[in-house]
């Protein structure tokens, strides 16, 4: 009985040993995929079994991650060329044959709970050799939760770039970075969230730091210096002709197209024919010799290879899920849209966009004015207001907008005297109750106002907006914080004797960026930004016609400031300056609201164009455009009740 008892200890312990001292199998990522990876169904449009050589410029990134050589591996892609894939492999190759700890960070932490539920899990269901490592998160003696799983000899945790809780705890081997020109510019205030998880690397020796994202903005791009610090591998192709090697941009790219305007000034693209023409000799080629050619990737600086950082670069037209007839349409129909022409160049040619704004001086938009034959000109389908308050007077503009946010200037003015009079907001109601008119006689008037809080005299903003709510005169707060979206948040504040008012939080960072996006589009059109002359040949006594305010003073105003780097906490943040002589920066203030309103309104164009259409038989007739306004979803803020006394 006792032999067998030590029989069997000896053999569990020679069981242990054997498995201890197992050398890792030299089984690259590539080749661990290859044989077990199944694609998921919910997570891929070719869902079955793996194959590497269906988009080969995925070899060499995922076989980095097993060469003992690099440590770093930077990748700078287009949108849609499988780089969730591979890092998903990576994961699966390392938790099955090389045990690890794990960390994968998206933007957000719920970002990362939702990455895990559709990318993950499905792959650890579907792939056999992961399913008999993690346990189901679903049964309760589970040790692995959305955000942490558990496999033997080491852990995968999900997080967040905006949660520091989850990336300054556990020691890790392999850093998994998603999208890093998404992360915020600090975890909480501890720092920046990719440096403070490759501190927890420290102790490993062989560790594996992975960095993917597709590029923002030029200059203020992560993925970008940090493709920039390593081996810089382009994908390139072979010229069928010549031989020669060369990376596939839009810059060679020609195309037989057709474009077309619909009745509401949008543009449509029909791409019949896309070519590449090689820069060497050349010749061109359709899509798909190209993509039968030979390809690899070439390194722009191998000396980065000694720090034991390599650095890839691969863009849409290597990619076999989308053709170059559909980026060839996008671009050309984004064309003389910034907004539009940004989310082309990062999601499809994988480059930074280098952002507009930095206007030479005010001499172009002065040149552009344009006269327009009434108060208002056939375009404009609802009216927004801005008003800037300062100490000594009281700022505004009254813009008309129309379809794909088209905007005309209607009229921009100062009210002198301390905001603290009731004289200064009379005056000011004055241009908010007005009828414009078009030219047969039918007018609107404004649908809502944005008054900024930001000055000295909060309160009386507060108080106005109480007693004009039913006008929709609504305070707001703008915010500095970078990234924030033009409309961040609807919350409440307290007014008089108790009243709460509506308080809108504008994202001034972006707001502005839109502006100058805006201003740089040439062609009259979608987002375009129309600007009134004056009619100065004294046959008028119609005030607005001969002094709407767009001059020198205000276009000056309008450009007066630009995105300047500056040094915080170590790193480079970019920040809006003032870089006006006389510092006066309202015009483009009231333009930043301007646009924020109308974006809180969401108005329906087509119902707003029916409406006014049937008006114009009726002369001198009000077009109410309030019934045509999606009010935001808010809370109820209680009733204003007739005989509380205030200053306005």
């Amino acid at each position: 009985m006792i032999t067998a008892m030590k029989q069997k200890t000896i053999k569990l312990f020679q069981k242990i040993a054997r498995s201890a001292l197992k050398p890792i199998p030299k089984m690259s990522v590539s080749e661990w995929a290859d044989k077990y990876r199944v694609l998921s169904k919910e997570a891929s449009a070719e869902a079955g079994k793996w194959k590497t050589d269906r988009a080969p410029y995925q070899r060499e990134i995922m076989n980095s991650f097993t060469d003992y050589n690099v440590w770093k591996i930077v990748v700078k892609s287009a949108s849609q060329i499988g780089k969730s894939d591979i890092m998903n492999n990576v994961i699966g190759r390392f938790a099955h044959i090389d045990p690890a700890p794990i960390l994968m960070i998206q933007p957000t932490i719920d970002m990362a709970q939702d990455y895990s539920k559709s990318r993950i899990a499905p792959m650890i269901r579907d792939t056999k050799v992961l399913k008999n490592l993690f346990s189901d998160v679903k049964t309760r003696e589970s040790s692995n939760t959305i955000l942490s799983k558990i496999f033997p000899g080491g852990r995968l945790i999900m997080g967040g770039a905006n949660s520091p809780a989850g990336l300054a705890s556990r020691p890790i081997r392999i850093l998994l970075a998603d999208e890093v020109d998404r992360f915020p510019d600090s975890a909480g205030t501890e720092g920046d969230p990719v440096d403070l998880a490759a501190k927890r690397m420290t102790t490993f020796w062989n560790r594996k730091e992975g960095l993917f994202s597709t590029p923002t903005n030029q200059g203020e791009s992560r993925i970008e210096d940090e493709y920039l610090t390593g081996t810089q591998e382009e994908w390139q192709h072979k010229c069928p002709n010549c031989g020669e090697y060369h990376l596939i941009t839009h810059r060679n790219i020609h195309t037989q197209h057709e474009t077309t305007v619909d009745t509401k000034g949008k543009k449509h693209v029909i791409v019949k024919t896309v070519t590449w023409c090689c820069p060497d000799c050349g010749f061109s080629f359709t899509e798909e010799a190209m993509k039968q050619a030979q390809q690899k990737y070439v390194m722009q600086n191998a000396p980065a290879l000694e720090k034991g950082v390599r650095s890839f670069f691969v863009n849409a037209f290597a990619s076999p899920w989308i053709s170059w007839n559909a980026i060839m349409q996008e671009w050309l129909e984004a064309k003389g849209d910034p907004e539009r022409e940004k989310v082309v160049v990062n999601t499809r040619y994988g480059e930074a966009y280098e952002r507009r704004g930095d206007f030479e001086n005010e001499d172009i938009f002065l040149k552009r004015r344009e006269k327009y034959d009434a108060e208002l000109p056939k375009g404009v389908l609802i009216l927004t207001a801005a008003v800037d308050v300062q100490d000594n007077r009281l700022e505004y503009e009254i813009c008309g907008w129309g379809e794909y946010e088209e905007c005309w200037g209607i009229k921009k003015g100062i009210i002198l005297g301390v905001p603290d009079t009731a004289d200064v907001w009379r005056q000011l109601d004055e241009q908010l109750d007005r009828k414009y008119l078009f030219k047969n006689g039918t007018g609107l008037v404004v649908a809502r106002t944005f008054i900024d809080t930001g000055g000295h005299y909060t309160k009386e903003v507060y108080a106005y907006s109480l007693h004009h709510l039913p006008k929709q005169r609504y305070a707001i707060k703008g915010m500095n914080t970078m990234g924030l979206p033009i409309i961040h948040k609807y919350t409440k504040v307290k007014a008089v004797r108790g009243y709460t008012v509506p308080l809108v939080l504008i994202g001034t960072d972006s707001g502005k960026q839109y502006v100058m996006d805006r201003l740089s589009i040439e062609v009259p059109g979608p987002k375009y930004f129309h600007f009134p002359l004056d009619d100065t040949g004294g046959n008028t006594v119609d005030e607005i016609l001969w002094n709407r305010g767009y001059d020198d003073i205000y276009f000056k105003g309008l450009i007066s400031e630009k995105r300047e780097p500056r040094k915080k906490n170590g790193q480079i943040v970019w920040r809006w300056e003032n870089i006006a002589k006389d510092k006066r920066n309202e015009p483009l203030d009231l333009r930043v609201y301007n646009l924020a309103c109308l974006k809180s309104i969401n108005p329906d164009f087509n119902a707003l164009k029916q409406l006014i259409n049937s008006k114009n038989d009726s002369k001198n007739s009000v077009v109410d455009t309030k019934t045509a306004v999606n009010k935001p979803k808010k809370k109820r803020f209680g009733c204003i009740k007739r005989g509380i006394r205030g200053d306005y």
